[in-house]
């Protein structure tokens, strides 16, 4: 029902009204990651944050008790700034200078010490800079700068790793820990067609995060390679649509609006999957539109 109404709200709500408060919603995104971050350690068991395992992500909202992740507030304003910048120093001819690069610094900065080291959220942060890096490739940045950022944040990323030892662990027991192998048990146990649903065992206490980050596994298991499959097919359709939207659309900001939104969901999915199918790290990233939440 909240989605439903969010979808609604978002399609009566003019792109260039959204726009106008780009800046202002990214800064509240990145105010609402510190307080959670502040609370987190001053009052982790008071009821107003959710913490797991050392990691406190999300406010708690009483009223409908679920989460709320600020994290998500950091990418709608996250596309809509850098879109923004983006089309502005183009016209400007301002690309590839200072001008551009400087605050979009200063912003990757902020989600490496809010995001990635206040929230204890890696899965997150590849989320934003594959954002970032998929709409300034569209945007026009010239391939050596793109380069020399995009070795810039792999550095930043071992060093992320390196000073959390639970990244290194994560690491070294890549494909060989207990929530891979109950996902890849799953998904073997489903077969071709599935066990049905409602016939889950995983579900049951086996696999941690069953209607969560696990629920491609699930889907597997009740549904077999068939319905693991076409849960692919439908994000490689969605991806595809974007990207045949942004190409028809005039407008270089929409443009590069969309592709954002493109790069938010495939490298959501791409990840998740990933984790669950023992392809990529475990990470607490869940599926668009399944996962529970």
């Amino acid at each position: 029902v909240l989605a439903v109404a969010a979808m609604i709200g978002a399609y009566f709500i003019p792109y260039t009204k959204m726009q106008k408060f780009a800046l202002k919603i990214l800064g509240v995104g990145f105010a609402l990651c510190f307080l959670v971050f502040v609370f987190g350690k001053i009052a982790p068991n008071s009821g107003l944050v959710t913490c797991d395992e050392g990691a406190c992500r999300s406010f708690h909202l009483p009223v409908i008790g679920l989460g709320f992740q600020p994290v998500e507030i950091v990418k709608i304003g996250l596309l809509l700034y850098l879109a923004w910048l983006i089309r502005e120093r183009k016209a400007q001819k301002a690309l590839d200078t200072k001008q551009f690069w400087l605050p979009l610094g200063i912003i990757t900065l902020l989600i490496a010490l809010l995001v990635a080291f206040g929230l204890k959220d890696f899965g997150s942060t590849v989320v934003l800079f594959a954002m970032i890096f998929a709409m300034i490739f569209i945007g026009g940045v010239s391939l050596k700068q793109i380069g020399i950022a995009l070795l810039a944040g792999l550095a930043g990323a071992v060093i992320m790793i390196v000073l959390e030892p639970h990244r290194i662990e994560r690491l070294s027991s890549f494909g060989d820990n207990y929530h891979v192998k109950n996902s890849l048990i799953s998904l073997g146990t489903g077969g071709m067609f599935g066990v049905g649903l409602g016939n889950s065992i995983q579900s049951t206490g086996y696999l941690p995060e069953a209607l969560s980050d696990s629920i491609f596994s699930i889907i597997g298991e009740v549904l077999g390679f068939v319905g693991a499959f076409g849960v692919v097919l439908i994000f490689a359709l969605i991806i595809w649509r974007m990207i045949s939207i942004s190409r028809r659309t005039e407008d270089p900001e929409e443009k590069l609006f969309v592709v954002g939104v493109a790069a938010w969901i495939f490298a959501h999915a791409i990840i998740n999957i990933g984790g669950m199918t023992g392809l990529t790290p475990m990470k607490g990233i869940t599926l668009p539109f399944l996962s529970y939440g």
